[in-house]
This record gives structure tokens, sequence and C-alpha cells, in this order.
């Protein structure tokens, strides 16, 4: 201690520091240290580790201290039923979410908790209940929107799709994701001309989004633009080639193909 009043910036010291108020559960005194020495070298590697172990350590603590206090709580089967998702036991996640939202019936968190179950199974009409009631208790949020939108695109519904991506985008521009969902979307619903500019502005923010390139040629192509669909399907063959190239070489990583 006497060292870091001396030279507090030392990073190696306070590291040991921290390990060792960790081995003693001195989490929150861990926790500071630990930020402090990343503050300074915010790219220490032994920092970072131990800084994940004092947040877990840290976390479990205060989960201990929720589930004595309120131990039928909707956050207490909130978090039951997320420890259910991660160990694959659905039919208990599933029960603790509904216990969550017995405890809570306007509990949003809850209701997106069971659509994300229900989609993740693929009970799409279930999963669009329960965000349906999400929306209803509180402001639109892009977890609804994009949740709605997949649902919608994976039953093929595609204008509820556009519709629910719209408001995605909306919500989240920069996504380069779903500006390829959208454009995809309206292409998949005749709307070949809007999905144009969806499709350029995914490939603006994601240049190597290769399937963008190979629905533009077909969008353009549908709107008697033969240039513009040369151009693209030249080069969604381009990419599509490189990326078998680097799928053929021994250890090549696979590419970006989207």
């Amino acid at each position: 201690m006497a060292h870091l009043r001396r030279f507090p910036n030392d990073v190696g010291v306070r590291v040991i520091l921290a390990r060792a108020e960790f081995a003693q559960a001195k989490f929150d005194e861990a926790f500071e240290d630990l930020q402090r020495a990343l503050t300074s070298d915010p790219r220490n590697i032994d920092a970072l580790f131990y800084l994940s172990l004092t947040a877990k350590e840290h976390s479990q603590k205060e989960n201990q201290r929720l589930f004595s206090l309120a131990p039928d709580s909707d956050r207490v089967h909130q978090l039951l039923g997320e420890a259910a998702v991660a160990g694959d036991n659905q039919s208990e996640a599933e029960e603790e979410f509904q216990k969550a939202l017995k405890a809570n019936p306007r509990s949003i968190e809850a209701l997106i908790d069971l659509a994300e179950l229900m989609r993740s199974h693929w009970k799409f009409d279930e999963a669009i209940n329960y965000y349906t009631q999400a929306e209803q208790f509180g402001p639109l949020t892009y977890e609804i929107a994009h949740g709605l939108a997949g649902c919608y695109t994976s039953k093929q519904e595609y204008p509820h799709a556009v519709e629910w991506l719209q408001k995605a985008v909306a919500l989240a521009p920069d996504s380069a994701a779903d500006r390829f969902a959208l454009g995809d979307a309206l292409f998949r619903n005749g709307q070949f001309e809007a999905a144009i500019p969806e499709l350029k502005a995914s490939l603006q923010m994601e240049p190597r989004t290769i399937q963008a390139y190979f629905l533009l040629g077909r969008a353009y192509s549908k709107l008697g633009h033969p240039q513009e669909a040369k151009a693209a399907v030249q080069k969604f063959n381009e990419l599509e080639g490189a990326d078998l190239q680097r799928k053929a070489k021994p250890g090549g990583a696979p590419g970006p193909k989207q």
C-alpha cells in the first residue's frame, strides 16, 4: 500500500493487490483497484481477467441478496429463467418467465423474455403475441421491433415483416444487418424499387455483404435496368469467388457472406 501511495499508476502492483483482495472476498475493493489499473493500462490482460472474475462474484453476491429479500419477485424469476435458458432447459425457462409475469403482469422484460424464448423454438405466433403485449405497456423498443420483424420474416409474411423492419431501422439506422433484411423483405414483397436503397445502404455499412449484390442484381433486372444488374452480379461473383478461395486455403476463415 505504501508503494502505491508513492506510485499510484504501478499497474502490476495494483493487480497483485486486487488479486489478494479477491482471494479475501473483498470484491468491491478488488473491483475498484482493477478499474484503476485499467485506467492506466486498458489492455492489461491480467487486470481484464481478474475484473471479469470479480464482476462475476460480485454479481452472484448481489443475486443472493435479491433472492433473500424478494424470493418470489418477478426479477428473481427472470434470473432463474435466464439461467434455465443458458442451461438449454426450455420448459423450466418458460415456467420461470411465466412466474415472473404472474408476479408482475405488466413486466415488459418478462414478456420479451418469453417472446425470445418462443421465437428461438420456432413458435412464432406465440412470440408475436408476447412481443405485441410488451409493446402495449411501454414505448416501442428496437428489441420488440426486431423480434416482430424476425417472426414475420420466418413466417414469410413479408408485408408485416417490412412494416416492423422499417420500425427497427428507424430505431437503429446504423445496423447493416437490418438494412439488408429490410431490402430482402421488400424484394420478396415485390417492392423492387424500394429494396434498392436499403440494399445499397447495407453495402455502404458493410461492403462485403455478398448477398446484397445478388439481390441488387435481381432487383435491377426486375426493373429493366440490365447494365446496373450486370454490374451488381459481377461484384457478387467477384466476392463469391474470393470467398471460396479463402475457404479452400488450409486454415482459411470463412468470409463475411450474409
